[in-house]
């Protein structure tokens, strides 16, 4: 696994509202040195951003309370910035919902850990430039 040590305490805040899909991402961030913040909502995840700013986010589209593009601009609301953000979704024109979230990367599911694993490098590369 030679992107161990790339990935070395990179935080990721993962949204979504689903548990297994939540707890299988926690579990693969983990296997790959990743620093994976669980967070089951759009409110739980502006009141994590309010004390700490990760690396990277994996934002869910279609979470229950609010939509993942809501999300994204109450970060962008509240704080001037949003983390490198990844959108994740099955959801049919979720690349065109996304691409309105201006910086942010898109994932379609079902995706490989390869995948996951590249575009959360792309974006982790991105807070540096």
């Amino acid at each position: 696994m030679s992107s161990a040590v790339f990935n070395s305490g990179l935080s990721v805040l993962v949204v979504e509202d689903d548990a297994s899909v939540r707890e299988t991402l926690g579990m693969v961030l983990e296997a790959y040195h990743y620093r994976p913040v669980l967070v089951e909502s759009g409110q739980k995840a502006l009141e994590y951003l309010a004390f700490q700013w990760p690396d990277v986010m994996l934002l869910d589209l279609t979470l229950k309370e609010m939509s993942g593009e809501q999300v994204y601009r109450q970060i962008e609301g509240r704080f001037g910035r949003v983390p490198p953000t990844v959108v994740l979704s099955a959801v049919q024109h979720g690349e065109v919902r996304a691409s309105h979230l201006h910086g942010a990367w898109f994932l379609a599911k079902p995706y490989t850990i390869e995948e996951l694993v590249d575009v959360i490098q792309q974006a982790s590369r991105s807070r540096a430039a």
